[in-house]
């Protein structure tokens, strides 16, 4: 299912889903919620919250399709809400992966698995990248597959993993085995305003995304804000052939050198009410850019605005004409509503066994993450990437 079956034609109408509970005779495919920590408005929470409640989105009520069968929690804070969730449905919450997995018995219980690693009390690196446990937690997945002799989907939220290394051995060891995999941002799920979606007849030039928020956390979901658009441009996606990140005053230079554009910086902009009146010169805290260069000759652009605005918006310029597309990945901030999209898919993948982005998408951007930050640690060298020749359609 793509983004365009989800997403009406205008970008804000609602969706054609199915609205009914399962027949009572029609037991629910059971799933695995594996987390790293389960408080309110944690990522744990405005994602299983909705696969068990049920959620609004698009005026729409969408009633669970999915039973959560068993929980891990890595970490139990006082605010725990786990354990309360597993009593109230009627879940029990395993000391360990493996348990979870097999429900308390000797062979894999369950029809899919989410594994939710965001949040919690885990280390940062000399690099400012926070060390969640998505790898091990992942393999611990994988041990228990290879064990029991069957497989079954897995959702990961956000990006693979803080390690380029970690991420493509958690994509090769799926596709080696056959699981079907989705991972992902919201914020690439989330509505358009205006809409704007390529159809592969469009090439482009230059593409600008604009963000807030910490580099290694929400510099991802700036990412997929971006890739999710320029993926389907003329000839799909071809993989990323260098990365160089720069902070400071090293931005305004290079924009003054024209290596990245204030014309898209100012039509991005345009398209959100959240930006601050003023010199972003002045109000942005420390701009942080990455450069991205594409194997097809798309030059990306990324800038971590932070004080200057809250959203994520994007522009491309199309080559030849000079066309200017830009748009707003709109978020729900408080009630998390576009989490619901998030949701959908894990429940269509589990329940009708269907892929919804190409997982491509998000090890893509896994990449060029991890490489933009080992950039920034070393003062803005250019590092070639070989490793992100990575190719596909949306």
């Amino acid at each position: 299912m793509t983004r365009r079956d989800l997403l009406a034609a205008a970008g804000f109408a609602s969706i054609a889903c199915q609205t009914t509970e399962h027949p009572a005779h029609q037991p629910k495919p059971r799933i695995a919620a594996i987390t790293t920590v389960y408080f309110e408005r944690s990522h744990a929470d405005v994602f299983f919250s909705r696969i068990l409640h049920g959620y609004r989105l698009n005026k729409k009520t969408y009633y669970p399709r999915l039973e959560v069968a068993s929980m891990y929690l890595d970490q139990v804070p006082d605010n725990d809400m786990g354990f309360d969730l597993a009593e109230e449905y009627g879940f029990k919450v395993y000391p360990t992966v493996a348990e979870a997995l097999r429900c308390g018995g000797d062979r894999l219980a369950v029809d899919g698995i989410a594994l939710v690693a965001e949040h919690g009390e885990y280390p940062s690196n000399e690099k400012g990248q926070q060390l969640y446990p998505r790898h091990e937690l992942f393999m611990q997945l994988i041990d228990v597959m290879k064990q029991d002799g069957v497989v079954c989907p897995i959702f990961v939220d956000k990006h693979f993993s803080y390690s380029w290394e970690k991420a493509s051995a958690m994509y090769e060891t799926a596709k080696e085995m056959g699981i079907p995999l989705m991972a992902g941002s919201t914020v690439s799920l989330a509505w358009r305003y205006p809409p704007l979606e390529l159809d592969y007849t469009q090439e482009l030039e230059q593409a600008l995304t604009v963000g807030f928020g910490h580099t290694d956390a929400l510099g991802f979901h700036t990412l997929e804000a971006l890739q999710a658009i320029v993926e389907k441009r003329m000839g799909g996606e071809t993989g990323v052939e260098s990365v160089q990140a720069f902070r400071g005053s090293k931005v305004w230079e290079l924009r003054d050198q024209g290596i990245w554009s204030q014309e898209l910086f100012e039509a991005a902009l345009a398209r959100t009410e959240t930006r601050k009146e003023g010199l972003p010169e002045d109000l942005i805290e420390e701009p942080i850019l990455f450069l991205i260069d594409y194997r097809d000759g798309l030059k990306g652009r990324l800038l971590m605005a932070n004080g200057l605005l809250r959203s994520w918006v994007v522009a491309a310029s199309r080559k030849g004409s000079g066309e200017i597309l830009s748009t707003e990945c709109r978020i729900q901030f408080h009630i998390h509503g576009h989490w619901g999209f998030m949701a959908r898919n894990f429940e269509n993948l589990i329940a009708d066994g269907i892929l919804p982005n190409p997982v491509e998408r998000t090890l893509l951007t896994t990449g060029v993450l991890s490489f933009a930050i080992d950039s920034l640690y070393e003062n803005g060298r250019r590092i070639d990437t070989p490793e992100l020749a990575i190719t596909y359609k949306a």
